[in-house]
């Protein structure tokens, strides 16, 4: 399913010698839970933005089947960062909580 609509999302930049494309996948299942979405805005996606990232979502997605069926495979488009009251929502509002440095 392609949804073209803006959406709330974050940014991942990782290094791959330190944590793998499929690592941040089982992550994104392991830490939020996708419902059924009532407005584009606030729609569980995963955006990719090569050949190799969208077949490595699809079969993370086909083994979460049950969660993943919430959740839509997109390519990723243009990113348009917070306003910075949005930024760092998890460690300025939980504490300081980081669930990975």
């Amino acid at each position: 399913v392609v949804v073209v609509a803006d959406a709330e999302s974050i940014r991942i930049q990782f290094d791959p010698d330190k944590i793998s494309y499929e690592q941040i996948l089982d992550m994104f299942f392991h830490f939020h839970t996708p419902v059924p979405w009532q407005t584009t805005q606030y729609r569980s996606a995963i955006f990719y933005h090569t050949p190799e990232q969208e077949k490595l979502a699809r079969e993370t997605m086909e083994g979460w089947s049950s969660m993943s069926k919430h959740v839509t495979l997109e390519p990723g488009s243009d990113f348009y960062r917070a306003e910075e009251y949005h930024q760092n929502y998890m460690e300025n509002s939980f504490g300081g909580m980081r669930l990975y440095e």
